[in-house]
């Protein structure tokens, strides 16, 4: 509750987050339903919109269902369409969001301005009963220790938990190992797996090179041997590639297909079974595949909830991250944006319970030197990514700067530069760029 002496338009709110939500509600959609369960009409600021919530609230408890008509309607009942903006307003809400994919952002943003009012209202009260100067400052404290408590038990405890549960777990994973179980997505390539017990939960994974060193078919390869060896759901996000391309691609590797052929059109006989026979068993794989046009940091874990929702996912990539903004419209400067989505895509990971790998480019300064080979600092604004990730995997293929070199032909290298739950190390793999193919060294390609 605001106090009347209190200067309200100062208070944190976002109309536009506000409206754009409820437009999202009455748009419809699995992910605009679970966004009620986060609020309450009063975490809404303007009046208006706390009486339009609070009858979307009573609507979907006793019809299951939400439009604007029986909203209007509801509303028109009970004397409170005034109130609520009138039946124009009402009505142009749901024509400003052209999807409800957004709506568990707008819930986040609304509960956040919400939580920083009720602290301000708090110190505010406090502090002017401190100044009045009428009560014992002991019970003032105390006071304002149970108000802090009752804030902050308003707040997410989910992730709140006990020693013995924390014990539990880490004995579960000990467990898993023990039984050659890896807890982690298995990427596939065997010397990279053994270190890193595939990739983790809740975990942050960048992989980083220099163009042409194949980051984009490096992390196709793990999708593709995530999904289809292991039945795991996995989500590309791509902001460079089309989802045709992506198939195209995983098509090639899986089938052993020289890409230059097929986009050449000049396949074989055999090529054509081959392709054939592989896209029959492909076609079931559970990839998703999103390619729409700008796609930021927001939409990503709007359209990743949404799909985890319903596909259950185990892995989610993103190609690229300098191609991301962060979709706030609120960031002074490029090296500032970066660090909100760097960190971002690692809430995201915790809060899905799932590897997200990230692709990123390194700087420049990599061709610079006569050594080209990578370094976690060749990181193109490197802070923030450097503190998030958990795993960081730099590529490098030497044969790509020294192509006269015999005995770097067809070979890459991961170099693991982070590891935060373990050692790193520099793991080679084949590759065949024909096939857009990594491979583990000195074994056939693997080809489904």
């Amino acid at each position: 509750m605001v106090t009347k002496d209190m200067p309200e338009a100062t208070l944190p709110h976002n109309r536009e987050a506000e409206e754009s939500l409820l437009g999202a509600l009455l748009y419809g959609g699995n992910v605009s339903r679970m966004a009620i369960e986060q609020l309450k009409p009063e975490d809404f600021y303007l009046g208006r919109h706390q009486t339009i919530f609070r009858h979307i609230l009573q609507l979907f408890a006793d019809e299951g269902v939400i439009e604007t008509v029986l909203l209007v309607d509801l509303l028109e009942k009970e004397e409170q369409l005034e109130e609520a903006g009138g039946r124009e307003y009402i009505q142009e809400l749901p024509k400003r969001v052209r999807t409800s994919g957004n709506a568990l952002e707008y819930a986040h943003i609304i509960k956040e301005a919400s939580r920083r009012r009720n602290v301000i209202n708090v110190c505010h009260e406090i502090e002017k009963r401190a100044r009045v100067g009428k009560e014992n400052s002991a019970n003032l404290i105390d006071e304002a220790g149970a108000e802090v408590l009752r804030l902050a038990e308003g707040t997410d405890r989910k992730h709140v938990h006990t020693m013995k549960k924390s014990l539990e777990e880490v004995f579960n994973l000990v467990d898993q190992r023990e039984r050659g179980e890896a807890p982690g997505v298995l990427t596939g390539f065997k010397r990279l797996d053994e270190l890193t017990s595939g990739l983790q939960q809740t975990d942050l994974v960048i992989i980083a090179g220099r163009p042409a060193m194949g980051k984009t078919t490096f992390s196709l390869n793990v999708a593709l041997n995530a999904a289809f060896r292991n039945q795991i759901p996995v989500a590309v996000f791509s902001l460079e590639m089309s989802y045709d391309q992506i198939a195209a691609s995983m098509l090639c590797n899986a089938s052993g297909v020289a890409a230059d052929r097929l986009y050449k059109n000049k396949l074989t006989d055999q090529d054509w079974d081959r392709l054939i026979a592989t896209s029959t068993q492909l076609s079931n794989a559970p990839i998703f595949i999103d390619d729409s046009p700008g796609l930021n940091a927001m939409s990503i874990r709007s359209r990743a909830r949404m799909m985890h929702n319903k596909h259950n996912l185990g892995l989610i990539v993103i190609d690229y991250l300098q191609l991301l903004e962060m979709g706030s419209g609120r960031t002074e400067n490029r090296q500032q944006e970066i660090s909100q989505i760097s960190r971002s895509l690692k809430q995201l990971a915790r809060e899905l319970k799932v590897p997200v790998v990230t692709l990123s480019q390194l700087s420049r300064a990599v061709e610079s030197r006569d050594n080209h080979r990578p370094r976690m600092s060749d990181l193109r604004e490197s802070g923030a990514i450097e503190q998030d990730a958990d795993l960081i995997m730099l590529l490098y293929r030497e044969e790509y700067y020294q192509p006269e070199k015999e005995d770097a032909k067809g070979i890459a290298e991961v170099i693991v530069a982070k590891h935060r739950k373990g050692q790193t190390d520099n793991i080679p793999l084949a590759f065949r760029g024909e096939t857009l193919t990594f491979a583990n060294p000195s074994l056939p390609s693997d080809t489904f």
